[in-house]
């Protein structure tokens, strides 16, 4: 089931050109050829457009200008105001009689009036606000305001009233003045002590302005018509008067026509009904747009017309696809079961599927941005994941068959294809030796540089005229997409490792590190298992090698299988460091048996609470299988007789491995036992029958019965606990004493 949905998802995603035809664009290159079929009789858009173009401007251009503009009264009243303002202090400034600098109240001296005048606003809102009681004097404490603030402050409140709001007028009128000096400058007053009248001179201004501003003055007129207009309407005005005159009423005058949208809006319209569209005869066979090409805007219009601007899906397309991906997965298939001769489990199907689709989907959205943006899609992810889950061959498989689907689906040539795959395969070779996560970052950054000098290399072989700059440009995309391959493997590796319960070399090397909580745990509380853990990891590790199966898994999940004797570790021999055997005390065989069997459920408990993977877990109840506790077992037999016990009681609750690995792992923990505890193997031949015998018992018991082990697997076992046992009970030369020194 999983194999059909996947196949059918991946059938879609990869045929995504076929079924879903992205609007055409202008400003895209277009991604399929469009001829017409049939003759046809379209709108000329861009025609009409331009021809309605060319009326709306000559009937606003053939206007009175009286038809479409109107006077602004509110602008004339400003520019009333502003020179009102400018006359107010070229008068003052004339006469050097300032209002401001009166005292508003004596007891306020001029000195404290001027700074307040003088303050910026920001500063005057917060003496205000101070004065008014809404905030503290603290920040102005030991200055010049605190002298003006205390000053106000006796006033009564009428007078602080009164003297607040003249401050404020005087303020106006300072700034007032500042603005009309700079725009004014320096040298226009003492240019105007030159003239006689000078009374006259002022109170001309208003009429000059008042004219002007009757005949009217339009937004964007130039400074050069509006001071000609002052002389063709003040021929009188000469010299010094005029350059005067000019500046005041430049400064003041702001323009006080401005155009009725509404009319132009109106007349627009009644010239645009006179207009008729313009139809063309487009012939069957028409190219209205070709693959590869950017679209003319005249045709674009004619698609837009003709309802093409998103071409039909091709659903034969998407029935070869299908027969394609059948063919890659029942290949595929083929590979994993036959060859690899591999039993996945549904996750694991469902892992493969999911990187795989996964890495399919983010070549189909970035294809519907654009086909140019393919030399970015992460392709490497694939064979980084599946190297980290599964096997180099089977990540290399789906490189060879993704980069397939990506030149046939996109029409893309081997050249462009040809990065993506030698950076796929790199990332199999550097993923295969990583032996940390961090490694996945910086295997994206050499096939980064991979992907990018394979592309340099095709292009001085492939493409004889390109651009510099181009080529760079897709260089670095190139680039990125092997930095990105490398950070999204690093990111969506421990999410993929939670969502589907299964360990990668990364995750093993983790929970092998002696300062994990649990083997910390069992190294205090029980050392003599933690020392029996090592050493059958050690056996079953050898036997791994020897048979090819998962060392790295037997390892670590040998360290853990007997986590659950931390509870009651003193009833198990090896920890018992030659204290009272508590057993003894006890005297009863069945309730041994049963401490003995918990430490099963207990570490499988143990294991859960620490989130430890199922794979690990499995290790716990499987190294025991059914077996029996066969000492206990005797022993209850010869206290309480055959009839009065069950065998039930003294058996482990199992499952049997179902593994390889577990059985491994079972057959080196009860050889390690065995060899340990009989002090009398002294000879190879011994041992070789001792393990033979442990062996032979867990086959005939039916113990091994799912683990897949073969005779001949069994045999290279054998051979491999021989090989550990000899490098552990070798024979040492016999140092001879040193003889004493003679006594004088």
């Amino acid at each position: 089931m999983i194999i059909l949905l996947g196949s059918l998802i991946f059938t879609s995603l990869v045929g995504v050109r076929s079924w879903y035809k992205p609007l055409l664009s202008i400003k895209e290159v277009s991604p399929v050829s469009v001829v017409l079929e049939k003759d046809a009789r379209v709108l000329d858009e861009v025609a009409t457009n331009q021809l309605k173009e060319e009326t709306k401007t000559k009937s606003i251009y053939n206007l009175n200008n009286q038809e479409v503009l109107t006077v602004d009264d509110t602008a004339t009243q400003r520019s009333l105001e502003e020179l009102k303002t400018y006359v107010k202090v070229i008068q003052a400034t004339l006469s050097g009689q300032k209002s401001y600098e009166m005292p508003i109240i004596n007891r306020i001296g001029i000195h404290m009036q001027m700074t307040l005048i003088q303050l910026n606003d920001h500063k005057f809102k917060e003496i205000q606000t101070v004065l008014d009681g809404n905030n503290s004097a603290g920040e102005f404490i030991n200055s010049d305001y605190e002298k003006i603030i205390l000053a106000i402050s006796n006033l009564s409140s009428f007078e602080k009233n009164y003297f607040l709001k003249e401050i404020e007028r005087f303020r106006l009128e300072f700034k007032n003045e500042k603005k009309v000096i700079k725009n004014l400058g320096a040298n226009f007053f003492l240019d105007l002590q030159k003239i006689t009248d000078k009374k006259e001179f002022l109170f001309r201004l208003f009429i000059i302005q008042k004219k002007l501003l009757n005949i009217g003055i339009v937004n964007g007129l130039p400074k050069s018509k509006i001071t000609k207009n002052i002389e063709i309407l003040f021929p009188s005005l000469r010299g010094l008067e005029l350059d005067l005159t000019k500046k005041i009423i430049l400064n003041t005058t702001s323009p006080n026509i401005k155009i009725d949208w509404k009319k132009v809006e109106d007349l627009e319209n009644r010239a645009l009904a006179s207009v008729a569209d313009i139809y063309v005869k487009l012939p069957t066979g028409t190219v209205l747009a070709e693959k590869g090409k950017k679209i003319s805007e005249k045709n674009y219009y004619y698609m837009k017309n003709l309802n093409l601007l998103r071409p039909e899906a091709d659903w034969s397309l998407e029935i070869k696809y299908l027969c394609i991906t059948y063919t890659a997965v029942f290949l595929m298939s083929l590979y994993i079961f036959l060859i690899e001769k591999r039993k996945y489990s549904v996750q694991r199907l469902a892992m493969i599927f999911t990187v795989v689709l996964g890495s399919q989907a983010i070549i189909s959205a970035i294809s519907l941005w654009g086909i140019n943006k393919l030399a970015v899609i992460p392709i490497s992810l694939i064979p980084i994941l599946l190297t980290v889950f599964y096997l180099p061959k089977l990540a290399l498989f789906s490189s060879l068959l993704i980069n397939f689907f990506l030149m046939y689906s996109f029409d893309l040539n081997f050249w462009q294809v040809l990065p993506l795959l030698a950076g796929s395969i790199y990332a199999i070779y550097l993923t295969k030796h990583s032996h940390q996560r961090e490694d996945l970052a910086n295997a994206g950054t050499k096939i980064a540089l991979c992907q990018g000098l394979v592309f340099l290399f095709s292009v001085l072989i492939a493409v004889k005229n390109f651009s510099v700059s181009t080529v760079l440009v897709i260089t670095a995309l190139y680039a990125l997409s092997g930095i990105l391959s490398g950070l999204i493997a690093l990111a969506v590796l421990p999410y993929l490792e939670f969502t589907f319960r299964l360990l990668t070399p990364f995750r093993l090397s983790e929970l092998s590190n002696p300062n994990q909580a649990l083997l910390k745990k069992l190294k205090e509380e029980a050392p003599g298992t933690y020392e029996h853990s090592l050493n059958v990891s050690r056996y079953a590790e050898e036997a791994s090698n020897a048979i090819g199966a998962n060392t790295e898994l037997i390892r670590v999940g040998l360290l853990y299988h007997d986590i659950g004797k931390t509870y009651n570790p003193d009833y198990f021999i090896e920890n018992n460091l030659g204290k009272p055997n508590p057993h003894t005390t006890l005297d009863d065989p069945k309730k041994s048996a049963e401490i003995i069997i918990a430490h099963v459920p207990e570490g499988i408990k143990l294991a859960k609470k620490h989130k430890l993977p199922e794979a690990i877990i499995d290790f716990i109840p499987m190294h025991q299988g059914t077996t029996v506790t066969n000492y206990f077992y005797v022993k209850a037999l010869e206290k309480y007789g055959k009839s009065n016990i069950n065998i039930m009681d003294f058996k482990y609750p199992g499952p049997v491995p179902n593994s390889r690995e577990a059985g491994i792992a079972m057959i080196a923990d009860s050889a390690e036992a065995a060899l340990k505890s009989e002090k009398e193997l002294n000879s190879e031949n011994d041992v070789r029958e001792k393990i033979a015998k442990i062996i032979s018992a867990r086959v005939n018991e039916g113990e091994l019965r799912n683990s897949n082990l073969k005779l001949e697997e069994l045999e290279l076992i054998k051979d491999s606990f021989i090989k550990v046992w000899k490098s552990r009970n070798h024979d040492r030369i016999k140092y001879p004493e040193q003889s004493k020194p003679p006594i004088d």
